[in-house]
């Protein structure tokens, strides 16, 4: 299993911190608490996603900032700039919709498992309810006093979309547009970097 490097861990935790108190939401979180969290939590449950390992998350989340910037760039420039996008609301939730990961994934405790399929993580059968990603996020965001506003709701939400085969995403806000794409490219990146380290 890969393992995130305690300076590249330090290099993204201050890039995340940093988005987060940009937009003045670190006040809702206990820093080291929830530094501590992030350095062990996973982004995904097997090897070849790229992201399966202690830092995994933290790497997606400030990877889709990162490619959430260069679009949002092009977007908000002529001819562009019709979509209206409110740059601070998509830092937002890209900041905040993959939290739930930090709870929702555990260590395998299967050595086959991992050896054999890559399979790192498996789903914390500890947790209450039958919630997804998104509305465990949310959760995460309730607790915090984190308020959100409809559209910022419904795009933290949009993570679950594909599991569960809603059809037409004709009547979803720009938001959600954005945030589910930027979400797409950075899984497609990390996949294909992973397939380039092994």
């Amino acid at each position: 299993m890969k393992v995130l490097t305690e300076k590249k861990f330090e290099v993204a935790w201050n890039n995340f911190w940093k988005r987060l108190s940009n937009i003045e939401l670190d006040f809702n979180f206990k820093e080291e608490e929830l530094k501590e969290a992030l350095r062990t939590a996973s982004g995904a449950l097997n090897d070849d996603t790229g992201i399966s390992y202690p830092g995994g998350l933290i790497t997606h989340i400030n990877i889709t900032l990162a490619l959430a910037d260069k679009i949002y760039e092009t977007i908000s420039s002529a001819p562009f700039n019709v979509l209206n996008i409110d740059k601070k609301s998509l830092d937002k939730v890209l900041l905040l919709m993959h939290l739930s990961k930090i709870e929702m994934y555990k260590v395998n405790d299967n050595a086959w498992e991992v050896e054999r399929r890559g399979l790192n993580y498996k789903f914390n059968d500890e947790l209450k309810g039958r919630l997804k990603f998104g509305e465990r996020s949310i959760l995460v965001c309730m607790d915090a006093r984190i308020p959100l506003t409809e559209e910022e709701f419904e795009a933290i939400r949009s993570i679950d979309r594909k599991s569960e085969g809603t059809g037409s995403d004709m009547y979803e806000s720009n938001l959600s547009l954005i945030v589910r794409q930027v979400n797409e490219l950075a899984y497609a990146f990390e996949r294909e970097r992973y397939k380039t380290e092994k």
